[in-house]
């Protein structure tokens, strides 16, 4: 698992990225936008888009600063071998309680809508068994994955769009900014939030891309057509289930698809959207595992990461369970303290560090300018 040895492609990088932005998005992000602006969920979603576009901009500078870099090894560049490996301490946990976190939302979404009578312990132990065996084979068996899986993903999702665009209704909408302004920019947080400013975590991936000239471009793609799926996905809703329905859902894009109906005979399809979701939140949970165990590795300056496959993955296993006990404890938690953390996760701190990359880069220049001129 050498970084020298794994190498994955701009393609490959643009689905993981992609799978990333949408993962446990799907089901979080469009009820976060409709209680926030109600029937403009959708305009605070491509003002949300927006504003996570200029956080990647942010991203893709520090990646093309130091390409062959991890984001750790850009703390420790940025800020010094001794303040580098704190700030990267900090970030190592962050990253692996999100891991539970990710987890901890597919436990829920299983408990509640599909197997309701199956304790969570065991749905984690599933799910994490093969992300488990995917990480131990590397980076790229997942971007290969990632390829194999996404023909059948968009088929599904395109299955989920074309037949329920039919059944809404634009006047579900209406009235457009009918709460002013001010609702819509608050609404953008949920989605700016979840994805956009965990997608820092992809940075742990990019130094193993084989042609350096396409990450930004590649990273840049992916979060901005998974970003768009997620704003489409809460207009969906909005003009079939409405405002008034859609806000007492805790999972209003599984209800979603329950309407699909085709000549009363194809109908309860909702598989169809839990499979959407676990496609694309598969990929999430193993690109944070695999983040988290490269960074406790580089942290603690271990050579072998395999090392902690395991003992991660337990670790995993027991907090996902029990750091979230149930879903109103969840709710409370991601709006007073995920959303500050991950502003100083995902924003503050990476904005500090391209600015303290710009300013080292500089120093040198300006030398040599004075050195030139005696």
């Amino acid at each position: 698992m050498d970084r020298n040895i794994e190498k994955i492609s701009p393609q490959q990088f643009r689905l993981l990225v992609l799978f990333f932005s949408i993962g446990s998005s799907i089901l979080l992000v469009p009820p976060g936008l409709i209680q926030a602006s109600q029937h403009d969920g959708w305009i605070s979603g491509l003002i949300g888009v927006a504003f996570g576009a200029g956080v990647m901009l942010m991203y893709i500078s520090m990646i093309k600063a130091y390409p062959d870099e991890s984001l750790f090894s850009i703390f420790e560049k940025a800020y010094g071998k001794v303040l580098g490996k704190a700030v990267s301490f900090f970030y190592s946990f962050f990253i692996f309680f999100l891991t539970c976190e990710v987890v901890s939302n597919m436990g829920d979404f299983m408990t509640t809508q599909i197997m309701i009578e199956t304790p969570k312990m065991y749905i984690h132990l599933l799910f994490l068994v093969p992300i488990l065996y995917g990480v131990s084979k590397g980076l790229e068996v997942i971007g290969r994955s990632a390829q194999v899986m996404f023909p059948t993903f968009l088929i599904l999702l395109t299955f989920l769009i074309l037949f329920l665009i039919p059944e809404g209704q634009l006047r579900n909408i209406e009235p457009v900014l009918g709460e002013g302004i001010k609702p819509v920019l608050n609404g953008s947080f949920s989605i700016l939030t979840v994805p956009y400013l965990e997608l820092f975590i992809l940075m742990m991936i990019a130094p193993h891309i084989n042609e350096k000239k396409e990450v930004g471009k590649s990273f840049f793609i992916g979060g901005l057509v998974g970003g768009l799926i997620l704003v489409f996905m809460t207009f969906l809703i909005l003009i079939v289930l409405g405002y008034s329905f859609s806000s007492l859902m805790q999972f209003p894009t599984y209800v979603l698809a329950k309407k699909i109906n085709i000549g009363d005979f194809l109908q309860r399809v909702e598989v169809v959207a839990a499979a959407v979701w676990i496609i694309s939140l598969f990929f999430k949970v193993a690109i944070c595992f695999y983040a988290s165990i490269t960074g406790l590795s580089e942290v603690f300056g271990m050579q072998n990461k395999k090392i902690l496959l395991y003992p991660v993955g337990v670790s995993v296993l027991y907090f996902s369970v029990y750091i979230y006990p149930n879903t109103a404890f969840f709710s409370m938690f991601v709006t007073e303290v995920i959303l500050s953390y991950s502003l100083l996760f995902g924003l503050v701190i990476p904005l500090c560090t391209l600015m303290m990359i710009i300013l080292k880069k500089k120093k040198p220049a300006r030398k040599g300018a004075e050195g030139n001129a005696s």
